[in-house]
């Protein structure tokens, strides 16, 4: 195709439309071309990682990720809630009043995590990971010292990932996968150096995955705060009890909402390891990244049209929020077929990719797709409910999910004897309530017919 056609192409299908539209396009493509990167890298550093750990360390590795990854939640939805007060701020010309949320969360984030990460390193010399893990007992200071290393590099990343809050509300959120990106390829380039010069050390491993990920962030916070963002540079003496209670009014609810989906989501290694085997963790991990690219592709939209809908609410455009609400849709429907085919040659596609090192039932793979499907369809309605404010019947639904979830996974993993794919399937029941709620919530929004609890 000519340098012409080209030029036509992006302007008939990326150059045309409203300014917020246009935008979106653009971060978009940006992020889902990055997001192709990360994906072959995901996949070239999984086989390398099951040759350089054995299956049962490589189990032990995501779990501890999973486990970790709770911690996120700490910020008690702060992040969350800056990336919507900013939005607004920033929409109505209020640049003194956007530094003062940043500053606040930045002061308010990086407390927690200076008295939890403490508080972790002292309490994980004393607990039983090994036996937590179901691992042999003489790898539990290994173990120990592997979760110090992963928390302290993950407090480190989620404080300085704040910055990238402010990218999301300017609808830049190319600009986080461009750094993301980043990260994963120093990961791999690391990950082979160790496995070609070192024996097998789960302490190697997770300092290379967890610091990597961890200075990248710090790195672009001092850049664009000494830069572009510096009139929203945090600074302590701008921190404001007021912008507390504003971030946290909103970003409370955010976090019951996140939390539940960490229960959801995040315990199925945590149940696979304590009620089947490790090594169904490593299955269950190899199906969902196979089979979560479409899972990826909606983060990246809910990431970039989050902020436009916060301004396209703010502003009244509820024509512009139906035009993308079924567009989305659309691409929803695109996915499913995508993933049938996907599932139908995953035999094939885990030959390849894995040399058969662990085979991966095939019901294994249906149960996956279908969680990645009905989490798609729930996401792409909360793209515009979390653009307008009115989450308290989302945090509802999702924490009652959630207190569902955990017992019955087990239920079905134990007494129906489905083991992994038990697991899967109850967080698939626990998310047919969000599936039918979201969607009328949306469609009232947009109609400006919520009333009651739909305009909570």
């Amino acid at each position: 195709m000519s340098t012409m056609n080209y030029k036509a192409v992006w302007n008939k299908y990326v150059a045309k439309g409203h300014e917020r539209t246009i935008k979106a396009k653009k971060n978009v493509l940006l992020a889902l071309f990055l997001k192709g990167i990360g994906i072959v890298i995901g996949f070239a550093y999984f086989p390398i990682s099951l040759a350089y750990l054995s299956p049962d360390k490589f189990g032990i590795f995501l779990t501890l990720t999973s486990i970790i990854d709770w911690f996120a939640q700490l910020d008690v939805g702060i992040g969350n809630g800056l990336r919507n007060k900013f939005g607004e701020a920033v929409a109505d010309g209020e640049d003194e009043l956007a530094q003062g949320y940043v500053s606040t969360a930045y002061f308010i984030v990086g407390s927690v995590f200076s008295g939890f990460t403490l508080i972790f390193f002292v309490a994980s010399w004393f607990l039983p990971w090994a036996q937590w893990l179901q691992a042999d007992p003489a790898l539990n200071q290994e173990i120990a010292i592997l979760a110090m290393l992963m928390f302290g590099a993950f407090a480190i990343r989620f404080v300085s990932s704040l910055v990238f809050q402010l990218f999301y509300a300017f609808q830049q959120s190319g600009k986080v996968e461009i750094y993301s990106t980043i990260s994963k390829v120093l990961f791999l380039v690391f990950i082979l150096i160790i496995a070609y010069t070192t024996e097998e050390s789960l302490i190697l491993f997770g300092a290379a995955k967890t610091f990597t990920f961890a200075f990248i962030p710090m790195f672009v916070g001092f850049y664009y705060f000494s830069g572009r963002f510096k009139k929203y540079r945090p600074k302590l003496r701008l921190a404001r009890m007021a912008h507390v209670r504003s971030l946290f009014t909103l970003g409370f609810q955010f976090f019951l909402i996140r939390m539940s989906m960490i229960v959801i989501h995040q315990t199925n290694n945590f149940l696979i390891a304590g009620f089947v085997n490790l090594e169904g963790v490593t299955h269950f991990q190899a199906a969902y990244k196979y089979l979560s690219i479409f899972l990826i592709l909606f983060v990246i939209l809910t990431n970039q049209l989050w902020g436009a809908n916060i301004e396209a609410y703010k502003k009244g455009d509820m024509e512009w929020m139906k035009r993308t609400m079924r567009g989305v849709v659309k691409i929803w429907l695109f996915t499913i077929l995508v993933a049938v085919l996907m599932v139908a040659f995953s035999p094939v596609f885990y030959h390849l990719w894995l040399q058969d090192k662990i085979q991966i039932p095939f019901m294994l793979s249906v149960a996956v797709a279908l969680s990645v499907s009905i989490t798609n369809w729930v996401n792409m309605f909360n793209i515009v409910i979390n653009g307008t404010g009115k989450i308290w019947l989302q945090m509802v639904t999702w924490v009652s999910a959630a207190i569902l979830n955990i017992p019955v996974s087990i239920f079905m993993a134990t007494y129906l004897n489905l083991g992994t794919i038990g697991i899967v399937m109850g967080t698939v029941l626990c998310l047919l309530p969000l599936a039918v709620i979201s969607p009328i919530q949306v469609n009232k929004l947009l109609k400006k017919t919520d009333r009651g609890i739909w305009a909570k």
